[in-house]
């Protein structure tokens, strides 16, 4: 088999493993922030639909009460895994280098990940790979994200022959070498850790393969000074390990490279919120209702006072009409608020979500700016009371906080769209827990320990950490995938995900008959 049909030959694998469904993955953006995403396939003949919703229990102590919609950012882009590259005599663009350049990309990621899973797998306590047979595998996944590399930079980095280029096209196609540099020192790092995290293994099978390791170690220092070597030379700047400049100046350009490539497969989002766009018709409406019950009992009140003849009745009867009055027009106000609050809930029951977001190609890519994707979206705050755990028939419980996140949608087909490589639409959901920190205790709390040889206490500083369970559903095609994870954090912020494959997870809210609020 060539090395360069590897990592497509991997992808239509997983595609026929998964077609007709959603993909999702739970992770751990950064300090403050979960990240949830979900790729769908892209339809041929008929719109498909799907359905995402995520549940977050939050310990109620620790919780603070907020507005969902202002902690999630939100963005989707097409997804796929094709090299676009121009013809000869065909007209080159902009949106045609970077989509090529995002392709090669996504074929090194694969390649990575194909090295880091044959890296487990050896380390595994039942692997038996022979010597021989772990270095050629390994070696194989170097060489495909090497000729990857190589491939996409003699596509897409030079100019067709005889053609007289724009400065803004030639510039780009520098942009791209650099991109392709980038994500090869990116994979290449993978390699790295996958071979650290292997000779660490405790398998019994370490040793054996120890030889293979060192091997292939030697390769990838190869191709990482080759690949610096050539960065030094077209003056891309590496990075400076004595230097926090440097490293600095390297990590941004490196995240601008990636924006600017991504950008040109973004969707371009028309969100309104349901609450927002019948606020005013509502408001009006109970507000017509309150002011006829007042006008209504106003009325009322001065016939029964032109009715008072005598003037000691008139002093009586216009201190009564004065109190009612007060009363009629704080029963009106009332009115209004409960009415409006009561109809706006309603409104998100009739509607069937809280924000409504359509997703259009941007006009680069299709001049209709045709709709790809519809959604509705719901996010709801609750709280629930489950059994202890501890002692769960003690009748004990302890309460939670519970975040859901709804998101029903449809993928409309497109074929020019399919024409052109694309192959999913990949929705990326992060969520912003920052507010929760200031209610969580010390990051590191003193615990004391016996020392073994002077037998006298001594305290050590353990941490101290919140667990929140995560379970995640995901709906598309027929096909029902669900994922339960747990999120440890602290006073600091976001520390880890640890799946739970096989463990018992706490009830979902629908489940234990709690309605949200």
């Amino acid at each position: 088999m060539a090395i360069a049909e590897l990592t497509e030959e991997a992808y239509v694998a997983e595609e026929a493993a998964t077609e007709g469904a959603g993909r999702v993955r739970v992770a751990v953006h950064d300090a403050s922030r979960i990240e949830w995403s979900l790729s769908v396939p892209l339809p041929d003949d008929k719109p498909l639909s799907y359905s995402l919703r995520v549940e977050l229990q939050i310990p109620h102590n620790t919780f603070v009460r907020h507005t969902p919609w202002d902690q999630m950012q939100a963005f989707t882009r097409l997804d796929g895994p094709a090299i676009a590259t121009p013809r000869e005599g065909d007209a080159v663009s902009i949106d045609q280098l970077r989509r090529g350049a995002l392709a090669m990309a996504s074929q090194l990621a694969r390649a990575s990940d194909g090295f880091a899973r044959h890296c487990r797998l050896a380390g595994s306590l039942f692997a038996t790979a022979a010597h021989s047979e772990l270095e050629e595998a390994l070696t194989i996944w170097i060489e495909a994200a090497v000729r990857i590399s190589l491939e996409a930079r003699e596509r897409l980095t030079n100019a067709l022959p005889d053609h007289v280029e724009p400065a803004e096209l030639t510039r780009e196609r520098k942009l791209v070498d650099e991109y392709i540099s980038v994500r090869l020192l990116e994979a290449l790092a993978g390699a790295g850790r996958g071979l650290t995290g292997l000779m660490q293994s405790r398998s019994a099978n370490t040793l054996r393969i120890k030889s293979a390791i060192v091997a292939v170690e030697g390769r990838l220092a190869e191709v990482l000074f080759e690949e610096l070597a050539y960065r030094e030379e077209r003056g891309f700047g590496n990075a400076d390990p004595s230097s926090p400049q440097a490293l600095e100046r390297y990590l941004e350009r490196s995240s601008r490279l990636k924006k600017h490539f991504q950008e040109v497969l973004f969707l371009d989002p028309e969100t309104f919120h349901v609450a927002e766009r019948a606020y005013h018709w509502i408001a009006g409406f109970v507000a017509v209702v309150a002011s006829t019950w007042a006008f209504a009992w106003q009325i009322a009140l001065l016939n029964q006072a032109n009715q008072s003849s005598s003037a000691s009745t008139f002093s009586t009867g216009l201190f009564t009409l004065a109190l009612v009055a007060g009363v009629v027009y704080a029963t009106k106000d009332c009115i209004k608020e409960i009415g409006r609050n009561w109809m706006t809930t309603r409104v998100h029951r009739v509607w069937g979500a809280q924000r409504i977001t359509r997703y259009r190609a941007p006009a680069r890519r299709l001049p209709g700016r045709d709709v790809v994707v519809t959604a509705r979206e719901s996010f709801d705050q609750g709280v629930a009371n489950l059994p202890d755990p501890l002692n769960a028939e003690s009748g004990a419980t302890v309460a939670v906080a519970v975040l859901s996140y709804e998101h029903k949608g449809s993928v409309l087909p497109h074929k020019q769209l399919v024409a052109s490589g694309v192959r999913r639409v990949k929705h990326v959901f992060r969520y912003d827990l920052s507010p929760m920190f200031g209610r969580l205790d010390d990051a590191m709390k003193p615990v004391p320990v016996l020392d073994e040889v002077t037998r006298k206490v001594r305290f050590i500083d353990a941490p101290r950490c919140y667990r929140i369970p995560i379970r995640v559903r995901v709906e598309c095609g027929g096909h029902t995938h669900e994922e339960q994870s747990t999120l440890v954090l602290h006073k600091r912020g976001l520390e880890r995900l640890d799946r739970e494959e096989n463990k018992p997870s706490n009830p979902s809210l629908a489940e234990i008959g709690i309605e949200p609020n």
